[in-house]
């Protein structure tokens, strides 16, 4: 591969990586509006016709919806959105099929971004923090908090997107392939997810770790490696805990663990169970197994919320921040039962747990589906394409246990 077409990968990783949002609103991004370019090119490389599996799945159900009624411009956006995004995840896939240096970004995209997250303390104290810091309500009595997200829209998408990279170079670390000593490595993956202080993020991560054991006990569990981990690992945890305990005993850390564990999370109720009522009643509205359609939340979902849930503040649009629930609320019970479908149909046909990665990669966004995410995420379905492809075959779980 000529030195231009790296180039161009590179520049398109850091793009979607770094720079995907920003100067952008209403969740469009400039993988989106690159879209056209991404569909010509794929035309050009497979000669395959590439919108003809999301017709079939979503012309029925867009007939259904305008039968049923829809306001039509957000219909119509939503819509060309949903296209876009399809079209850039295809060529995703593509591009990881054919793209034989995929390791090679990940260790400058890991970089990079720990440079940026530099930059970003260093402005913290500065007036303009909030150009690289998401400021919003962290918990119940923490107002204000700043959490790192970068040039991204909030921290938890920033946090997403650095997951699978994350997840390759501590699997790495695990299965003692990296080269270089573990303690920086584990620093420029750790400060930046830490600072995000994205829950969903970070508990999701370590879910997908405690799954991994479980399904691959017998050749993790005898690994010397695997206790030297999980010693350090609970005298780090152990240390912090203790010092946060000892000389910052009202930490945000702390209050909002609190406040989760006895419901009072307004972040945690809004992006779980929030998120189903809240759908299952848009569903409601038209359809309760087609649903309401592309583009209609935020038609249908504020006058839901002062009804059902007695809010009358200041609200110019409602989201549903939970992938399931939002897939609910567009299309239906059926669109349900059709994600998972494909979810478990992939899972099984592309056998994700021949890989120990990409067994990573599955539990982590299939958590994260439930507590997070939207409906037309590049983020997500990056992920979803990555735990489904052939990628990283030194993990593979038969090569590495001869």
């Amino acid at each position: 591969m000529s030195k231009l077409k790296v180039s161009k990968y590179q520049l398109l990783a850091y793009i979607y990586f770094f720079f995907n949002s920003v100067g952008l609103v209403g969740g469009l991004l400039y993988t989106n509006i690159l879209s056209p370019f991404f569909y010509v090119w794929l035309l050009k490389k497979s000669k395959q016709p590439i919108l003809f599996p999301l017709l079939v799945f979503l012309i029925p159900f867009d007939i259904i919806h305008l039968i049923l009624g829809v306001e039509i411009k957000s219909f119509i956006v939503s819509n060309l959105l949903f296209i876009s995004t399809y079209i850039f995840v295809v060529s995703f896939h593509y591009f990881i099929h054919h793209y034989h240096e995929l390791e090679g970004i990940y260790k400058r995209l890991l970089i990079a971004n720990f440079c940026f997250t530099i930059i970003a303390c260093l402005i913290y104290f500065t007036p303009y923090r909030e150009v690289l810091w998401y400021k919003n309500k962290f918990t119940q009595s923490v107002e204000g908090f700043h959490r790192l997200a970068l040039l991204t829209f909030e921290a938890a998408y920033y946090s997403q997107i650095l997951a699978p990279v994350a997840l390759y170079y501590l699997i790495k670390i695990f299965l003692r392939q990296n080269t270089k000593p573990a303690l920086p490595t584990l620093l420029l993956v750790f400060i930046p997810l830490l600072l995000s202080l994205s829950m969903g993020v970070i508990g999701a991560i370590i879910i997908s770790f405690i799954a991994l054991y479980f399904i691959h006990y017998k050749k993790i569990f005898y690994k010397r490696n695997f206790f030297n981990i999980l010693f350090f690992s609970s005298i780090l945890i152990t240390g912090i805990v203790i010092l946060l305990v000892l000389f910052f005993p009202n930490n945000p850390i702390f209050i909002r663990l609190n406040n989760i564990y006895n419901g009072l999370d307004t972040s945690t109720k809004g992006r779980t169970n929030e998120s189903f009522e809240l759908a299952w009643m848009v569903a409601k509205e038209r359809s309760i197994w087609f649903g309401s359609g592309l583009g209609q939340i935020k038609e249908l979902a504020f006058d839901i919320v002062k009804r059902y849930f007695n809010y009358w503040g200041d609200l110019d649009v409602v989201r549903i921040p939970n992938a399931v629930a939002e897939t609910l609320a567009i299309f239906g019970i059926f669109g349900v039962i059709f994600r998972f479908g494909l979810i478990f149909y992939f899972f099984f046909k592309t056998k994700v747990l021949n890989n120990y990665y990409r067994t990573l990669l599955f539990v982590f966004v299939f958590v994260y589906q439930f507590t997070g995410s939207y409906i037309t995420s590049a983020v997500e379905y990056v992920i979803w394409v990555l735990a489904f492809s052939s990628i990283f075959k030194q993990f593979d779980v038969q090569e590495e246990s001869n």
